[in-house]
């Protein structure tokens, strides 16, 4: 069992899996990152957030650490894989025509589905497990990153090769000079342009540090309350739903549901797209979310 948001270790490294999703994001709340020849979604708000509750330990995305590993194929319909020892949750990867998408798994149901999976009625028994174990898992080459952080380990990578073809040009400029002295000249017109390049790419460094102090990091947005209630509604159709409700930001939403029914599974379902839950009663439960902030 590979677990989810706790420290396990991979190769003798101490490390941290948290939840990541495959075939594209939900929301702009997501950033991505290259993971061989496919691309990894996660949010980074959650990104920081587990790292402030693990100072030190690298975060790595669960999909991430098993496509590293080898131990999925995209070519087939449906795989899933257990987190728990009780097999009551997991996750599962649906391909569909070479576009791939990402889900939970509450008690054998699969959550969220795409339209083609659905209609084809898909499920798991349809499909086939990931059974792996810790040692099984391989480190993907580079933890979870932030887009800033993603930026500047570019700049830094350009820089140094750069600066290594600065050097070779020098090193083989002077080396050149010391055979004939007659290239003098065109040692010299070789470290005229390597000052201009470096002049240029000081200048660039520095517009491109300007333009992340400027730029905003969020946009004005009623997007998560609109889809908030959404989801809550589409999940509880025929449930009796009340509540008041606020589009203004930073303000903390609370609506009652009541349904006789079994609601775990739904309520499983919005508290992975962040919807938090608390049960009052047998058949009543309160469903809280708070607005993005406004800029």
């Amino acid at each position: 069992m590979i677990s989810v948001n706790t420290p396990i270790s991979i190769e003798g490294s101490t490390c941290i899996l948290m939840r990541d999703v495959l075939g594209g994001s939900t929301n702009d709340k997501y950033t991505s990152q290259e993971q061989g020849s496919l691309k990894v979604w996660y949010e980074e708000q959650a990104l920081r957030e587990t790292r402030d509750a693990h100072p030190k330990i690298p975060v790595y995305g669960f999909w991430q650490s098993l496509i590293a590993s080898g131990l999925i194929d995209t070519s087939k319909r449906l795989q899933y894989i257990f987190t728990t020892e009780s097999k009551d949750f997991g996750y599962y990867l649906y391909s569909h025509e070479g576009l791939l998408h990402t889900g939970s798994l509450f008690h054998d149901e699969l959550q969220r589905l795409p339209g083609p999976a659905i209609q084809e009625g898909i499920t798991v028994a349809d499909g086939e497990e990931i059974t792996v174990s810790i040692s099984d898992l391989k480190l993907p080459d580079t933890p979870l990153l932030t887009h800033k952080e993603r930026i500047a380990a570019a700049v830094l990578v350009k820089k140094k090769a750069q600066q290594q073809g600065f050097l070779a040009v020098a090193l083989v400029s002077g080396l050149a000079l010391l055979v004939d002295t007659g290239l003098a000249h065109h040692h010299k017109s070789h470290m005229k342009e390597f000052s201009k390049v470096n002049t240029e790419l000081h200048i660039a460094e520095q517009a491109l540090a300007s333009v992340n102090r400027q730029k905003l990091e969020n946009w004005p947005s009623q997007t998560k309350a609109l889809s908030s209630l959404y989801q809550v509604t589409n999940a509880f159709t025929g449930s009796n739903i009340s509540g008041e409700i606020n589009l203004l930001p930073n303000q903390p939403i609370a609506i009652e549901v009541e349904d006789s029914r079994d609601t775990r599974a739904r309520l499983s379902m919005l508290a992975d797209m962040g919807i938090q839950s608390k049960r009052i009663s047998a058949n009543t439960t309160i469903i809280q979310w708070v607005n993005d902030e406004a800029y």
